[in-house]
Formats: structure tokens, C-alpha cells, sequence
């Protein structure tokens, strides 16, 4: 394309200068209906181009004054490739409808026209994936460009949503050494370590993730929650959980401190049935600001009939903040843990009638 306007600029510039070189303006002759009209080429081609001029004024006016349509020149586009735009409008609308199999046969057919290749093949890959044909989403995504970073987040990102979280690590490890900056890409690294159970390397790359803000403070605020309790309490179930060692050691007082690192060694201790100390320590440290955000966690932690002194402080609360639905969900909790279905139905309800967004959480838990 390059090429071609280069000689036509060349070829151009021999017509307009080659007269003017050799002392000839040349000159042009129309015999149209026995009517005859000479003129130089310079002539010709300034009266040519004031002409062009002076139409586009006369439509640009006329589209003001009376609003008329964009002209379009599609009829100039192969049919081929027309249909494969009308494709990709209908394939955005099935995309957008969540009705993924006939986005997927509608990303097919777009294929032909190259406009917005690289956002097509990837909805493609989603929509595939949604689909239900993993096989056809990973050939996809095979096609990517393996050195742009929004296609490793494509690939990654269907590993994990494949359940195959460890080749998500085993891909991700290298592009988040060489590109650390990147946030999309070191969220879904966190994600993978975390659905992966390498919980040593995810704590490893706290201090990373904080130092290149992968988060934003309000996101790292409840991501604690879903981090350290189980990154804590698997390491100490394997038996491999050490304050001293480099990744606790290193990370940030802050983080060590955390109530939801806290979660994490409760969770842990009442693991290995030490459910007593394991209501103490939750306690010592527990909130009510800190509910909310740590009552999905403290709902992983099987405290048994340990939990009377809880029971009793969630009470307490209650007192005076009657319309906390959150509390409500946690005496719920209380009371399963004692066995006594009925008060945890009703604790339940309550909970719902002021947070409603808890049967959501519940639902995504379980």
C-alpha cells in the first residue's frame, strides 16, 4: 500500500512538473457532444480539485442544515465481507444476551473481515468457552499473539476457568517475571496461585503486588480476606507454616497483623482441633467494623461448640446495631456450629431482610 502511494505521489508530481521543465504547459482537449474544451493540464487539475472542493462544502452544508445521513460507501466492500460484518454485529448481540453458542458460530463467520481481528478472537475464545467447548476455546486462544499480554491474560483466564490452575501457573510465571507492572496480568497470577494451592509463592508475591499496586487499596482491603486465611491455614496444615521463615518474614507489618492473617492461624488451630484457642485468638482480634469483609472467612473455620464466647459478643453488638444483617449471619453461623438448626434458619432470615446481597455470597461460597 505504501508502495503504490509512493508512485502514484511520483507519477503525480512527473505530470505537474514535467510541463513546467521542459518550458510546455501541454494541454488537455474534451470533445463531448460536438462541444470542445481545451485547457492546460495544471489548468484542468486545479479546476478539478476546486470543483471537488466546492461539492464537499455544498454537502457538508446541506448535512448541517438538514441532518442527512453519513454517506456510506459499504457497496464498495465485497459481499464477503459485508456478511462478515453484519456477523460480528449479530455475534456482539448473542455475546451480550449471554447466548454463547450462536456468538460462537457468529465469531466464525466474522473471521473474514479483518477489522478488530484481535478483540474478535478473543470474545470468540469466551464465547466458546461459555459454549461449553473448551477444546475450541484453547485452539483459539493457541492463535493469539503469544508475546502481547492481553492475549496471555485470554489463556490463562481460561486455564483457570477450565480448573487447571496449575499449567495457569506454570504459564504465568515467566510473563510476570519479565512484566510486573502489569495489574490485569498480576491479579489473575494471584488468582491462579491461590486456586493452584501454592501458597508459599502467593505470599512471596505480596510485597510485589502491593509495591506495583495490582490492587487499589479499597480491592487489596478485601482481597486479605480471601488471601491469608487460606494461605495461613494451608501452609499450617501442611505443617510448613513458620513466622520466620522470608515469606512471612518479609511481608509488611501491616499485613502480618491483619485480622485476616489472624483468620488464617485461627482457621488453622481450629483445624487441628485446637477450637478453643482458635475462638480466643478470632476474638482478641475480631471487630465489628472487620465483620463484614471477614465473615466469609470466619465461616470457613470449624469452631464446633467452641463458640459461646463468640455467640455472646455478636449479642452484644447486636444491642445496639439491631439491622446489621451481617451480625445476624454470623449468629446463624453460631449456632450451626452448636447443631441447633431452627435458631440458625431463623438467624438466617434475619440476616437476608437486612442484606440481602448475603444470599448471593452464599450461593458463590457453596
Amino acid at each position: 500500500m505504501i508502495r503504490l502511494a509512493f508512485f502514484i505521489l511520483v507519477f503525480g508530481l512527473a505530470m505537474l512538473l514535467g510541463p513546467i521543465l521542459a518550458n510546455h504547459p501541454g494541454y488537455v482537449m474534451l470533445v463531448v457532444a460536438g462541444v470542445t474544451i481545451e485547457a492546460t493540464f495544471i489548468g484542468l487539475m486545479l479546476v478539478l480539485f476546486g470543483s471537488i472542493l466546492a461539492c464537499w462544502l455544498l454537502w457538508w452544508v446541506l448535512k448541517r442544515l438538514f441532518h442527512l445521513p453519513r454517506l456510506s460507501f459499504s457497496f464498495l466492500r465485497s459481499r464477503k465481507e459485508r456478511r462478515a460484518r453484519q456477523a460480528m454485529q449479530y455475534a456482539l448481540l448473542s455475546f451480550a444476551r449471554q447466548d454463547w453458542q450462536q456468538a460462537d458460530q457468529y465469531f466464525d463467520l466474522a473471521k473474514a473481515d479483518s477489522d478488530w481481528d484481535k478483540i474478535k478472537q478473543i470474545m470468540a475464545c469466551y464465547a466458546a468457552q461459555r459454549a461449553g467447548d473448551s477444546q475450541k476455546a484453547n485452539q483459539k486462544a493457541a492463535q493469539l499473539d503469544s508475546d502481547d499480554n492481553d492475549s496471555a491474560l485470554v489463556v490463562a483466564d481460561l486455564l483457570l476457568q477450565q480448573g487447571d490452575a496449575a499449567k495457569a501457573v506454570a504459564y504465568l510465571a515467566p510473563r510476570i517475571e519479565q512484566n510486573q507492572k502489569d495489574g490485569a496480568l498480576g491479579r489473575l497470577w494471584l488468582a491462579a496461585l491461590l486456586q493452584a494451592g501454592q501458597w508459599q509463592t502467593l505470599l512471596e508475591q505480596v510485597p510485589v503486588a502491593i509495591k506495583q499496586q495490582w490492587l487499589n487499596k479499597a480491592q487489596w482491603q478485601q482481597y486479605r480476606y480471601q488471601l491469608y486465611p487460606a494461605a495461613v491455614a494451608g501452609l499450617a496444615q501442611a505443617g510448613q507454616f513458620d513466622e520466620n521463615l522470608p515469606y512471612w518474614s518479609n511481608l509488611p507489618a501491616k499485613e502480618r497483623k491483619s485480622v485476616a492473617a489472624i483468620l488464617g492461624k485461627a482457621r488453622a488451630k481450629a483445624v487441628s482441633g485446637d477450637a478453643e484457642q482458635a475462638e480466643k485468638l478470632l476474638l482478641d482480634s475480631l471487630a465489628l467494623a472487620d465483620v463484614p469483609l471477614a465473615y466469609s472467612a470466619i465461616r470457613q473455620i470449624p469452631l464446633g461448640r467452641s463458640v459461646l464466647t463468640l455467640r455472646k459478643q455478636v449479642q452484644h453488638w447486636l444491642r445496639d446495631h439491631n439491622n446489621n444483617g451481617y451480625l445476624y449471619a454470623l449468629l446463624s453461623y453460631c449456632a450451626e456450629q452448636e447443631g441447633e438448626q431452627e435458631q440458625a434458619r431463623h438467624a438466617w432470615e434475619k440476616a437476608l431482610q437486612y442484606q440481602p446481597e448475603l444470599a448471593k455470597a452464599a450461593a458463590l461460597s457453596n
